[in-house]
């Protein structure tokens, strides 16, 4: 017999968002239960600096702009002579499946998978209702990591490639994600509702607690990670480097880096959330929006079970990051 949980989740009076919280719940505590109890370690008294919150953004910023990246090829994308949106670039050099080059600069940014994405008009029809204006985080999280470095565009972009390339669990999650998408581009939905509802609900939370950090303190200060020394002359003038990171400690004195959290709307985001929920509710509801913006029942247990995974993954983002940023969570409360 099927589950309470299997019975909701297949009610037609129950939205595609609702049907992903009710599945991932165990999931989803798990993971928040995580990132709080590790929250207090990226902040003053515990820390002195932001370096924590650097390394978490650095192993973060990947996994929003790679599915993004993805959905943006799609939208991107041509119709052919089939009905099928498939992703038609032919110039750009194509990743490997244990490092997916997710910025490719040669190609405006855009992600080339070794197997061309297939969406039906109908699925990229979805997908462009849902691609709303201000939602997307790959721009204000490269912002807030050149806000915290002093890095220079392209510095930011080696970074991040070398990361990925680097952190074995990162690794994983971005070659699922490409294969995922790739074989089932819907699937971006539950990427869509998982990363950016949890910006609204936990995201709040560290974005406050964050905010209550004074601007102007030395928490704040331009970072400069993994940087060699520089020539400097005895008496000459600041290297270039060195000027950025001043700039950036002035503009932190009236603004922490916290884009990522932050929508540029009236309410904060507020506005953008209500939108997306209310087009993800059609999706499944009879008599509600057009018929080409619902999805079928094999495509929503798709989302779903992509969802799981989707935790899953960010649960060993998590533990992944305790060794990057020794913050294992059991020996720090016991120092």
């Amino acid at each position: 017999m099927p589950s309470k949980t299997e019975d909701a989740m297949a009610s037609p009076d129950i939205s595609l968002g609702e049907s992903i919280n009710i599945a991932t719940r165990p999931l989803h505590t798990k993971l928040n239960n995580l990132i709080i109890q590790r929250l207090r370690l990226v902040l003053p008294p515990q820390a002195k600096d932001a370096s924590n919150y650097f390394k978490g953004l650095l192993h973060i910023a990947p996994i929003y702009i790679t599915f993004e990246s993805l959905w943006r090829t799609i939208l991107d994308s041509s119709e052919t002579e089939d009905g099928l949106i498939r992703d038609l670039e032919e110039d750009c050099p194509e990743p490997s499946d244990a490092h997916f080059r997710y910025i490719l600069a040669d190609c405006i940014s855009r992600p080339v998978t070794s197997t061309r994405i297939h969406a039906t008009t109908r699925i990229h029809a979805i997908l462009s209702n849902l691609h709303i204006e201000g939602l997307s985080r790959s721009e204000a999280l490269k912002q807030d990591l050149l806000s915290l470095t002093g890095w220079s565009p392209s510095e930011l972009t080696k970074q991040l490639d070398q990361r990925a390339g680097e952190s074995p669990m990162l690794s994983m999650v971005l070659a699922h994600i490409k294969r995922s998408v790739t074989a089932n581009p819907h699937v971006l939905l539950a990427y869509a509702w998982v990363l950016y509802m949890a910006l609204f609900s936990g995201g709040r939370i560290i974005r406050a607690s964050l905010e209550r950090v004074d601007p102007g303190s030395s928490f704040w200060t331009p970072l400069d990670p993994d940087s060699g020394p520089e020539l400097k002359i005895p008496g000459g003038y600041p290297s270039s480097s060195e000027i950025r990171r001043q700039v950036r400690r002035m503009s932190m004195a009236e603004e922490q880096p916290l884009s990522f959290f932050r929508f540029g709307t009236p309410s904060n985001g507020e506005d953008l959330k209500q939108m997306f929920k209310a087009r993800i509710l059609a999706l499944m509801r009879r008599g509600v929006g057009k018929e080409c913006f619902r999805i079928k029942p094999e495509e929503h247990d798709d989302i779903v079970q992509e969802a799981r995974q989707i935790f899953e993954l960010m649960i060993g983002i998590v533990e992944e990051l305790d060794e990057v940023c020794r913050t294992e969570y059991e020996e720090a409360v016991a120092k």
